[in-house]
């Protein structure tokens, strides 16, 4: 057999091979295993201190089990992949990326597959099948939100039908897409007020919290991170792992 032959040959045998299928979509374990090796970084097993790389690998996918749903969805699941690797690399969480790792912010937070379907009543977007991209969207006139696919709509238009939501800086009040109420303002829920203020128990808005600054919850923090640390609640926009560090108690 000459080699023009052979090599038509294993061509032709190649091609009939089954083919990797890079399309299939991971189950919730699978994906914490990717997740806990995108999070133990050689960085991050050295200044946490992990006995070994296996150690922090374990640790890790016992957290991502707790953090992710059993109803997960892999579709945008690269994409969480790819930030929690990005985020651990250098060991130094800032900013975004401490919503990310701790909290399934963006873009993790589209791995959810909640139990509502479209219509369906709802007090939060884990509530609905974020994988698909499915929102909790609220009128500032109701006590809970339905289910539905966000579309956006500018200041001063109708907002009334289900699925619209008001473009950044404004709030829909029931009928029409108003603007955010600055600090001080009477308020009902966080959509009211605008991007650099909460709606605080007391039904007003106020500026959001600085870093160091004691809080009870995300939201009221400029950096969208309240935390735990030696005993006190804060508002952080940055942690630098360390052996001492809570967070390192899960990459250990």
């Amino acid at each position: 057999m000459n080699a023009h032959r052979s090599l038509a040959c294993l061509l032709l045998l190649a091609a009939c091979l089954p083919k990797e299928d890079h399309s299939k979509e991971r189950t919730r374990e699978e994906f914490c295993e990717d997740w806990a090796s995108a999070a133990c970084s050689k960085e991050t097993i050295s200044v946490c201190q992990a006995e070994n790389a296996e150690a922090c690998h374990q640790s890790q996918e016992d957290f991502c089990r707790k953090l992710v749903s059993e109803h997960f969805s892999d579709v945008r699941g690269q994409e969480c992949i790819d930030a929690v690797r990005k985020a651990y690399v250098d060991a130094d969480l800032r900013d975004n990326e401490l919503a990310t790792v701790l909290s399934l912010g963006a873009p993790c937070d589209e791995l959810v597959v909640g139990p509502k379907d479209q219509g369906e009543s709802c007090t939060k977007r884990s509530d609905c099948d974020a994988s698909s991209g499915f929102d909790c969207i609220r009128k500032a006139n109701a006590e809970t939100g339905t289910c539905q696919l966000p579309t956006v709509v500018s200041g001063g238009r109708d907002c009334s039908a289900a699925q619209k939501v008001c473009a950044a800086g404004f709030y829909c009040n029931g009928d029409n897409c108003i603007e955010a109420k600055d600090d001080g303002a009477s308020c009902t829920i966080q959509e009211e007020c605008s991007a650099a203020s909460f709606c605080s128990d007391a039904g007003t808005c106020e500026a959001r919290l600085k870093v160091g600054t004691a809080c009870t919850a995300d939201y009221q923090c400029k950096a969208g991170v309240c935390y735990v640390f030696e005993g006190d609640q804060v508002c952080t926009d940055r942690i630098v792992l360390s052996r001492t560090e809570p967070v390192c108690a899960n990459l250990r």
